[in-house]
């Protein structure tokens, strides 16, 4: 931990490299259920909303290798995010100026940004070029082809491959698990922060929802959040649990990582 926060203090250089990973179009099971066993994405902790299990195709796409940190963060307010209402097409523009507790989390530049609402995740991908992972991307990065209950696979839980269940009481510097990352070495998918993504939440949505794509709800007021965070306990990391808050709410325990096309060549 005391190396992971002297080398965000120095200039952690992982965050200066491409950090985006792409996931090849393909199908995958989405969700969880608890009935039976012999079937895809059994999971006994499973919510009534993660089922049914669906079958969902995606097209090709990348989504970051770490959460958005404080020291990318920095660098939208310190360009003027905040002051330039082309970035806010999505809403929430001039209702803030920076995030909340500011002052204390330029302190850790290597720390996931936390205290944003949607609005400010969604400006900040605008700015960047890119745009929030749909719960669908987020899900089969986390998940794979081959239905883990973890980013890492099927073995339990513990202190060794997340942040999560108040074992160390605050976020941590991205990357600091990394036997709790994918095959891909996707990171902080378990636990550190709850992760904002681009759908509006609904708790049935998965009886309805479109096979190719899916992109959520199209109406709606809260967003999706996955992903747990540093407080919360081990049902709550599971790669298919779901939360969701109003796009507006600001808390301690809620950041993002961005998702996006993959470039032409």
């Amino acid at each position: 931990m005391e190396a992971a926060e002297a080398l965000g203090q120095a200039g952690d250089p992982r965050l200066g490299k491409d950090n985006w990973i792409t996931i090849p179009a393909g199908k995958f099971w989405m969700g969880a259920q608890k009935e039976d066993p012999s079937k895809p994405n059994y999971d006994p902790r499973a919510d009534k909303d993660e089922s049914p299990v669906h079958e969902v195709y995606l097209k090709e796409y990348q989504i970051g290798r770490y959460p958005v940190t404080v020291e990318e963060y920095k660098r939208f307010v310190d360009d003027e995010g905040y002051n330039n209402g082309g970035w806010w097409k999505e809403g929430g523009f001039g209702e803030k100026r920076r995030p909340e507790n500011w002052d204390d989390q330029v302190l850790h530049p290597n720390w996931p940004v936390v205290s944003v609402s949607w609005y400010e995740a969604a400006a900040y991908c605008a700015w960047a070029g890119v745009r929030l992972p749909t719960e669908a991307e987020w899900e089969r990065a986390a998940r794979g082809t081959n239905g883990r209950k973890y980013p890492w696979g099927n073995e339990e839980l513990d202190a060794t491959r997340a942040n999560y269940g108040e074992k160390v009481g605050h976020p941590t510097p991205v990357g600091l698990y990394p036997r709790g990352a994918t095959p891909e070495g996707i990171e902080d998918l378990a636990g550190n922060v709850w992760e904002w993504m681009s759908d509006r939440y609904e708790e049935n949505y998965y009886r309805a929802s479109p096979k190719l794509d899916p992109r959520g709800p199209n109406s709606g007021v809260d967003r999706v959040l996955r992903g747990g965070s540093w407080f919360y306990f081990p049902r709550y990391v599971r790669v298919s649990n779901r939360d969701s808050n109003y796009p507006a709410v600001r808390y301690y325990l809620n950041g993002f990582r961005c998702g996006g096309e993959v470039s032409a060549p």
